[in-house]
């Protein structure tokens, strides 16, 4: 399927495995993004107000600050080993998730399926550029990077149906049964080799690009968090606001997924002809006018529900955009600018999660959505303070 999308220039090896390594994410992202968007049923079924909820995710976010240890202890182990593992750390947390009887327990669940998900997705990238050349990685990677919204679309609306036929709970159980199913597939379907140097970018002095990289992680916690505004809120607007039940709302997130792929999609065509910088920034500048409009607009359902899927697409397109970019902040060790770059989207999701909630719950999504634009606003004016320092710092020859 996706192998298609790749010519000639890609190994056999990377064509072959890019449709099981985007279905294993898909399984992931799956279970790590159901919570948001259904935070009332959770919060109703533990008993428990929107706000407490909204501090478990922030609290479980906190956890993909061990991104930088985590990358250092799985460059220990194959590729292969990490993913695998991965999912079967984020199905252990789906499992305390789903059996949870307290906040606290529920907390520790989504701490155990972020930390999973870093496993996975620092093992999924860290395998591709082993093998793609930094020039082409960004198309390799953007594809991988559509299981963010094939998640959304898929797996997120058959967890909802499920949680409304059922209960949040048994969502959960549907996840954990699809991620123990993929680690074992990518098991058997990926090599069984040690990971091989990654490729070494030697025309950019490492010093001066990684001071210059300080301000793309600013900017990833300013964009995650502007994502995260919209995230955990847009749920509880539409059921709250426009009574929407939860099977209604998971037709809802189906659209959505489609944006968010359309989003992925461009990023795919456009990003290596383009570059991942002006490519962020592009998107960015997108989310803006989405989120003012929202604010203004939110007490109107069609309206609100198209200028919620302009916001995320747009933010869709600049987050994978961003993906690419992380490999070059650190040329020797593009693993651990990604790493770097996954705790600065923790952080701005952590510190927005609670922010939102609360936000919402004292003045409706006319504030999230706001704060939403307000952070695309930073991350566009950081990027361009990293243009700057990186303009000011020539390249050199090493």
């Amino acid at each position: 399927m996706l192998a298609s999308r790749l010519d000639e220039s890609y190994s056999v090896e990377v064509r072959s495995a890019i449709t099981p390594l985007t279905v294993a994410k898909v399984t992931a992202n799956s279970a790590s993004r159901f919570v948001a968007p259904f935070i009332a049923a959770i919060s109703s079924g533990l008993h428990v107000s929107l706000s407490t909820v909204g501090a478990a995710i922030a609290v479980s976010e906190l956890v993909g600050l061990s991104a930088p240890l985590v990358t250092h202890l799985a460059g220990r182990f194959e590729r292969r080993s990490a993913m695998s593992c991965g999912l079967l750390v984020m199905s252990l947390g789906a499992c305390i998730a789903a059996t949870s009887r307290s906040a606290v327990q529920f907390t520790g669940g989504l701490a155990v399926i972020a930390l999973g998900k870093i496993v996975l997705d620092l093992g999924a990238i860290a395998w591709i550029t082993d093998r793609v050349e930094v020039i082409r990685v960004g198309r390799a990677i953007g594809l991988t990077e559509s299981a963010w919204a094939i998640g959304l679309f898929t797996g997120v609306v058959l967890m909802g149906v499920v949680t409304g036929l059922t209960s949040w709970r048994w969502g959960y159980v549907l996840a954990i049964i699809a991620m123990v199913a993929m680690s074992v597939v990518l098991r058997h379907v990926l090599p069984d080799e040690q990971p091989r140097a990654g490729h070494l970018d030697g025309t950019i002095r490492q010093k001066s690009r990684l001071a210059a990289g300080w301000w793309v992680i600013a900017a990833t916690i300013a964009l995650m968090a502007s994502a995260q505004a919209i995230f955990v809120t847009f749920g509880t607007w539409l059921q709250h606001d426009f009574g929407f039940s939860d099977i209604a709302l998971a037709a809802v997130i189906f659209g959505f997924g489609v944006a968010e792929l359309l989003g992925t999609s461009t990023t795919v065509r456009f990003v290596d002809r383009w570059g991942a910088q002006n490519s962020t920034m592009l998107g960015a500048a997108a989310v803006i006018p989405a989120g003012l409009a929202l604010a203004v607009l939110h007490g109107h359902l069609v309206i609100g529900i198209a200028l919620l899927a302009l916001f995320i697409g747009a933010f869709e397109f600049a987050i994978v955009s961003t993906l690419s970019l992380a490999n070059s902040l650190i040329p020797s060790n593009p693993s651990s600018g990604l790493a770097m770059m996954v705790s600065g989207a923790t952080l701005g999701r952590a510190a927005m999660s609670p922010v939102a909630t609360a936000a919402f719950t004292s003045h409706g999504m006319w504030l999230p959505a706001v704060l939403g634009a307000s952070c695309a606003s930073v991350t566009a004016l950081f990027h361009l303070r990293y243009r700057a320092v990186v303009r000011a710092s020539p390249p050199t020859i090493v």
